[in-house]
């Protein structure tokens, strides 16, 4: 007998947010209003379509280290790379472009004697690079006003920034260098959970310009793969390893990643279950793709068998979804609700 409505987004929302959000957001789930819950239960409906198929996702990070964004020097540096040294157009937050050499001298003197000033040698950050990008083949357009958005959702408060396009390679990303102190003098300073509305937030732009976008942790879609960085890349193809960097994890580090995404096999069985005993049959479709979709995580391959099967492992998931006499809990098309 499928559960009421109501029951199922309380589900979805309980375990749903602990798969997307913060952790723990999903206490707020008992304070939201009937019709809020239905909203929310909608959009959690839609982040998991686009999990489930695997929409593109956002990437956003910080790319300097503190050290090479301390002093005017440093940001002048930036500036001229992600300019090309003038030849590509930048544009602040006020949506003034910056155009060449000339203009990029006048924008520099700018911030290092306007607002708060950058010191010729500062001991601390004074610029955040940011860098956003999608895979190839996005529309570039698309990618340039979706960071002009976002930009002015995240530091339209006043705060001095610059963005730049560049086209000259294969993924479209943006350059977006924001000063670090605001007009009241507060000073930026993002944790992971703002780098992980930060993707959120472009991805939202993203889709509002025709772009199909998802920003999930790796950890959600069950990634452990490391991925090198740049630096890290020349060294190897110059036939250097650096000495704290393994490609093959130990024992020890492969046994952590089990243990921590042992919680987010968890949620997604309970989601897949939640949706299963729904009501509607477009809820239990999408349950019985969770349990593919789960089977399919690179994690659950690289887990031994047995250790799979006493967390979560596909075949358990599947049984849930299916039920105990195998059969699919989807039912005809006649009962739909």
């Amino acid at each position: 007998m499928p559960y009421p409505k109501i029951y199922v987004d309380a589900m979805l929302l309980n375990w749903g947010d602990r798969l997307f959000h913060e952790p723990f957001w999903h206490a707020k789930a008992s304070r939201r209003s009937r019709a809020a819950m239905r909203d929310e239960a909608a959009r959690m409906r839609c982040q998991l379509a686009r999990t489930l198929k695997r929409t593109p996702e956002v990437m956003v990070k910080i790319t300097n280290k503190a050290s090479s964004a301390q002093g005017i020097r440093a940001v002048r540096r930036h500036l001229r790379y992600i300019s090309r040294n003038g030849r590509v157009d930048l544009e602040d937050q006020n949506g003034d472009k910056i155009v060449g050499i000339d203009a990029l001298r006048d924008l520099t003197k700018t911030w290092q004697l306007g607002g708060w000033g950058i010191p010729d040698n500062s001991t601390r950050r004074e610029v955040f690079n940011i860098l956003l990008s999608m895979p190839p083949e996005t529309n570039r357009q698309a990618v340039r006003d979706a960071a002009r958005d976002f930009a002015a959702l995240e530091f339209g408060d006043g705060r001095a920034y610059v963005f730049a396009a560049h086209d000259d390679e294969a993924h479209p990303h943006v350059h977006l260098s924001v000063q670090v102190r605001g007009p009241d003098g507060r000073r930026l300073n993002p944790r992971h959970k703002d780098l992980q509305r930060w993707r959120e937030y472009f991805a939202e732009q993203l889709r509002a310009h025709g772009v199909d976008a998802n920003a999930t942790s790796r950890r959600t879609r069950g990634v452990t793969q490391r991925y090198p960085k740049p630096a890290v890349v020349h060294m190897m193809e110059r036939g250097e390893t650096p000495s704290f960097w393994r490609l093959l994890p130990t024992d020890v580090q492969r046994e952590a990643g089990w243990v921590a995404h042992g919680g987010v096999f968890a949620a997604w069985r309970e989601v897949a279950y939640a949706m299963a005993t729904s009501g509607a049959r477009g809820d239990r479709e999408m349950a019985v793709e969770m349990a593919y979709f789960v089977g399919a995580m690179p994690v659950q391959r690289d887990r031994p068998v047995a250790e799979r099967e006493r967390i979560t492992g596909p075949e358990r998931l599947d049984r849930r979804v299916r039920g105990s006499d195998g059969r699919s809990n989807q039912v005809e098309p006649d009962v739909e609700r």
